[in-house]
């Protein structure tokens, strides 16, 4: 099974979001910032999974726990 991670990263907490391949909402979570909460999210989701997150501040940290990880991370731009 396909799914998909979009992640809206704050300064101290994100809202993750993983959706099946049909589209369907299988999580809707408001997280701390940190490798543990974030893990605690996705941790199961299978290596190699897309993880899409915008440039906000401070994203460095979620590029390096993703690509750690096994994540494809994928910056995206919030206009486009």
């Amino acid at each position: 099974m396909s799914v998909y991670v979009g992640i809206d990263v704050h300064r101290k907490r994100s809202q993750i979001a993983v959706l099946d391949e049909e589209g369907a909402v299988r999580v809707n979570r408001n997280v701390p910032n940190g490798v543990g909460p974030v893990l605690g999210v996705i941790g199961d989701l299978p290596i190699g999974a897309p993880v899409a997150f915008e440039a906000a501040y401070g994203w460095g940290w979620l590029v390096e726990l993703l690509e750690d990880y096994g994540y494809q991370p994928h910056l995206v731009h919030p206009l486009r």
